[in-house]
């Protein structure tokens, strides 16, 4: 099993996420993604010391924040309001 040592901001963003779920009421999530999407997922989490939740949440976070951002700057209402 691969262990990362955990660097000053991986600490941060970790404490970061889980400030994050431990304030706001959270729902389960199942999908259905290819095992190699999994398996880089899985090695990511893993060399940054966090766990595929974590990560995903992080993920999904700045996706949808860059994707309204891009929406704003063209004048396009947010699909998430």
């Amino acid at each position: 099993m691969l262990k990362a040592k955990e660097g000053r901001r991986i600490r941060k963003d970790k404490e970061s996420v889980l400030l994050t779920l431990a304030k706001e009421e959270t729902r389960r999530l199942n999908a259905d993604i290819p095992v190699s999407l999994h398996r880089k997922l899985k090695i990511r989490a893993t060399e940054e010391g966090r766990t595929i939740t974590e990560l995903l949440i992080e993920l999904l976070e700045r996706e949808i924040s860059s994707t309204d951002a891009d929406k704003q700057m063209h004048g396009q209402q947010s699909s998430f309001e």
